[in-house]
């Protein structure tokens, strides 16, 4: 029996065949993503290189479906995101994005919780499935709050670098340091 927090090993070959360890077959993104959406954790290597390449899996499978599915991000938050790279608050943004998502997972588990419970206890099933119908409809409004939620954490942590790297540029201006902190990252 496998266990809750062990990590199922995935490996990549080079004619980008991936290889499940756990199961001994070959397998696709789908059956990575549904890996994922099982609650599993994966590692992903390179057999040749013996590189972890997890993170360029993962990056597939949210471009597939943000190509071929609902997307989640809209093009202004992509472009948020985008602007993220090169500055000196880039490594903060990550933890920042995990904390709102988790914080959104908190909520929905909860939420799920409390509509389930009591029904449960009274086994009026009938009425579980009309809460479940219910929150079937109302999906697009949830997922419109969520995604102003991540919009609006997001451009206020963007709002939040730039007034941070302005004040930094006036005291060093005022200190007369020849210094830019757009071109400070590059190398002459």
């Amino acid at each position: 029996m496998k266990k809750h927090n062990e990590v199922r090993l995935i490996k990549k070959y080079q004619n980008r065949r991936l290889y499940d360890t756990a199961t001994s077959t070959y397998i696709i993104l789908e059956d990575i993503k549904q890996i994922l959406v099982d609650g599993e954790m994966i590692q992903v290597v390179d057999v040749k290189s013996n590189l972890d390449v997890t993170r360029s899996v993962l990056l597939q499978i949210i471009l597939e479906e943000e190509i071929n599915g609902v997307p989640i991000f809209s093009n202004e938050f992509l472009l948020q995101i985008i602007r993220f790279y090169g500055k000196s608050f880039q490594p903060s943004i990550s933890p920042f994005l995990e904390h709102g998502i988790n914080f959104i997972r908190k909520m929905q588990k909860n939420f799920y919780a409390q509509i389930k419970e009591p029904y449960n206890k009274n086994n009026l099933n009938s009425n579980f499935e009309l809460w479940q119908e219910f929150i079937k409809q109302q999906a697009p409004q949830i997922e419109s709050g969520i995604k102003d939620y991540i919009q609006n954490t997001t451009d206020t942590f963007l709002n939040i670098q730039d007034n941070m790297q302005q004040q930094a540029e006036k005291v060093i201006k005022y200190m007369n340091i020849p210094f830019n902190l757009n071109n400070s990252t590059k190398k002459k």
